[in-house]
């Protein structure tokens, strides 16, 4: 499962752990999703950046 980090444009973020997430135009906020099930609701207003982060198993060890 993917994780999104949302940052507000006050500053604040929040940590969300699904698969997907979309932008509901006719609701005016983003959907993230877990197979396929609406699990959180973030509204449009506010948002300054949603950023997926890559799943631990995607995880590649630096060496030097």
């Amino acid at each position: 499962m993917a994780q999104y980090y949302v940052t507000y444009t006050d500053g604040s973020e929040q940590h969300i752990p699904a698969d997907k997430v979309h932008f509901a135009a006719d609701d005016g906020h983003y959907v993230f999703t877990t197979s396929g099930e609406p699990t959180a609701f973030t509204p449009r207003i506010g948002v300054l950046s949603i950023v997926r982060m890559p799943e631990p198993s995607q995880f590649k060890a630096v060496t030097g």
